[in-house]
């Protein structure tokens, strides 16, 4: 899975945000702001990605149990599968 292409991520007043760019700027009003873990994450999802190789590297980053890095990870991903943003095979 990875991000489609088209956003694009912004600091505005120490906030992270995505906000589309180009012809997704007719489907996708507003932007989605981030914490610095959601930023990793996106980032990390910029190339194509499994859910594991993502929970490892944030259980890693955050010194978290795997557990809960996967949790993590699933709810960040499922807010990105109802915005329509992930690309998944």
């Amino acid at each position: 899975m990875r991000i489609k292409e088209g956003f694009v991520i912004r600091e505005i007043a120490r906030s992270i945000v995505v906000v589309p760019t180009g012809d997704l700027l007719k489907e996708y009003r507003g932007m989605l702001t981030l914490n610095e873990a959601g930023k990793f994450i996106w980032e990390l999802l910029e190339q194509e990605r499994t859910l594991e190789e993502i929970s490892v590297k944030l259980a890693e980053k955050y010194q978290i149990d795997k557990e809960k890095a996967t949790g993590n990870t699933e709810a960040f991903l499922n807010t990105l599968r109802a915005k329509k943003i992930l690309l998944e095979n």
